[in-house]
């Protein structure tokens, strides 16, 4: 599997936790319809992300059942701050 950049963040709520987990995606990223339709179905989905610091990609399984609020946004390269 040749290693790509990740080009979108995928930021998830969810159920119990108090802040969003930051996936960063490297297939294509889910549409909204996406997001919605596996919340409501309580779905799990395959995604293939990588750890903060690296390129390397895996696979993650989500259970969409437990999320409360998804948003999908351009990855942010560089030093940033985190609220």
């Amino acid at each position: 599997m040749p290693v790509s950049k990740p080009m979108t963040e995928l930021h998830l709520r969810v159920v119990g936790q108090t802040t969003d987990w930051k996936l960063l995606l490297h297939d294509e990223p889910p549409t909204e319809d996406q997001l919605v339709g596996w919340m409501q179905d309580g779905a799990v989905a395959r995604l293939l992300v990588a750890e903060q610091g690296s390129n390397q990609p895996h696979v993650l399984l989500v259970n969409f059942s437990l999320v409360v609020s998804a948003r999908v946004v351009a990855t942010v390269r560089g030093r940033g701050v985190t609220f």
